[in-house]
Order: structure tokens, then sequence, then C-alpha cells
């Protein structure tokens, strides 16, 4: 799942809200509650179309998705998130902001799809903010000193490929051609 965070507009995030803040581990706390209710929304959702399609169709239904996740990793995303401001003090607005910036992005269809396909909550709701977190935590503890040096064309190329190759996978143990 981390994979969908490779250059995502929540790394970016983690980053102003550092800066702005100045406290990693608050930043670090609101991310992980923010992440931890989008991904189990997603969950949620996902581990209900389980019951109502078939694996198969999941199974396609997935694949299709990370290759468009792939396509998706190709166009970099706004580097400017909503100014997170709100009245209920900072640890809430660095939670508000993730899990609206989260909401339809590829790490939570990615968490969506793969509680349909796999029909499991927990499994996958920990292994997305698990993935989530590995990616913006050294952001949080590096912040804006190494945040210009990033070769972010090269993060996009890989996390694409990596989709890609995931998805590619999937589809052909789907068809029956790798078992």
């Amino acid at each position: 799942m981390g994979v969908a965070e490779i250059g995502d507009k929540s790394l970016f995030l983690t980053i102003l809200l550092i800066i702005r803040y100045q406290r990693p581990l608050l930043v670090l706390l609101g991310l992980v509650a923010g992440i931890s209710a989008n991904l189990a929304l997603a969950a949620g959702v996902g581990t209900l179309l389980a019951d109502w399609l078939a694996s198969d169709v999941l199974g396609w239904v997935l694949g299709a998705s990370f290759l468009a996740m792939a396509a998706w990793s190709l166009f970099p995303e706004s580097q400017q998130p909503p100014d997170p401001t709100s009245s209920g003090g900072q640890f809430m607005t660095v939670a508000v902001s993730y899990f609206l910036l989260e909401m339809a992005d590829k790490t939570q269809l990615a968490t969506l799809a793969l509680a349909a396909r796999f029909d499991v909550f927990l499994p996958v709701l920990a292994g997305g903010v698990l993935g989530v977190v590995m990616v913006n935590a050294p952001a949080i503890w590096l912040g804006q000193r190494f945040a210009g040096r990033l070769p972010m064309t090269r993060i996009r190329w890989l996390s694409a490929l990596l989709f890609l190759l995931i998805g590619l996978w999937i589809l052909l143990e789907v068809s029956g051609v790798v078992a």
C-alpha cells in the first residue's frame, strides 16, 4: 500500500504540517488517526463488495484498478493541499486534513479493492495504515531538509512500474495464465 503514497499529495501535506507545527509526534499521531479512519471506511466498503460480487469479477476489477493507478502515478499531484485550519486544535486539524485529503485517492481505492478481493477488513486496514505511515514518517522526521532534493519524476515512474507489475500479475492470475 505504501507504493500508492510515493509522490502522493499526503507526502506534501506531511512536509507542510511539520514545517507549520514543528511537532513530529503530533503530525505522526494525526496522520495515523486520519488515515486509519479513511482506510477503515474503504476497507469496510470493500468487504461489503466482496459479499456482492463474484471473486473472479473482483480479481478483474482489482487488476484493472492497479493498472489505472499505474497510469495515475505518472501525473504529479498538486503540491498545495488545502490550508489545514480548524477550531478543533492542532491534532484534529492534522487528522481531519489527512482524512479529507485521502478521499478517492489511490491509497483509499487500493484499500477498497484489496478488502473486496480478499474479503478481510483488519489485515487490509493495518497494511494500508502501515504503508502510509512508512512512506510519510521519514518526511515527518526529515521535513523540509530534503524535500526539495527528491527526484520526484523518477519516484513517480518507479511507483507506476510497481503498480503496473502488480496489476498485470493479478490479471494473469485471474485469467488462469499464472497459478
